[in-house]
């Protein structure tokens, strides 16, 4: 009896530490082949220019039970913009635009992060061209599984504006937009 007793009592304290014991945050390395940086800027008011960066690296740790203790960290390649013209390119990869020979990376790194089921606000600090600037990065939580080649992953989605002339981009304002508009997806692969 004294041993049925001693093992539901030790059962039961597994059981309690088991149930107690807090989630703990998983770390992601970003799929560049499944992100993307879409932006659009308005072109003299007759239409919007959309493009692209096609280089990114990053990390993050998430737990989406408890996401306040997350961090995020991103970089983007500046030289990898993609708009469809070349020649449009090159100019924003010079000195008028990003100047991405002296500023080559776009970086992102999270401080904060508030949750309100799966919308994230993601506070941090944006650095390009050479200035830094905290933003806020609202982020929908997607899903997360394993992927057809049985890897686990998670996604994010979101769009924000940033005023480019805070970062010392302030060529041809405002005939080609200051407000850049961003839409951006990302999934991780768990690590």
């Amino acid at each position: 009896m004294n041993l049925l007793k001693s093992i539901a009592i030790a059962m039961l304290a597994i059981t309690a530490l088991t149930v107690t014991r807090p989630a703990s945050a998983a770390d992601y390395v970003l799929d560049d082949q499944h992100t993307s940086v879409v932006f659009a800027a308005n072109h003299f008011g007759y239409s919007y220019t959309y493009g692209m960066f096609g280089k990114y690296k990053g990390d993050f740790s998430i737990d989406m039970e408890n996401p306040a203790t997350g961090k995020f960290q991103f970089s983007i390649d500046a030289a990898s913009i993609d708009t469809k013209s070349e020649k449009r390119d090159e100019h924003l990869r010079g000195p008028d635009f990003f100047n991405a020979k002296q500023f080559p990376e776009i970086s992102f790194q999270s401080t904060s992060i508030v949750a309100d089921g799966k919308k994230l606000s993601i506070t941090g600090n944006l650095t390009m061209h050479g200035v830094e600037k905290p933003i806020v990065l609202p982020l929908t939580y997607l899903g997360a599984g394993k992927g057809p080649y049985g890897k686990e992953r998670i996604g994010f989605a979101g769009s924000f504006k940033v005023n480019r002339s805070d970062f010392g981009i302030k060529a041809f304002v405002p005939n080609v937009s200051d407000e850049i508009s961003l839409i951006i997806s990302f999934e991780g692969l768990l690590q």
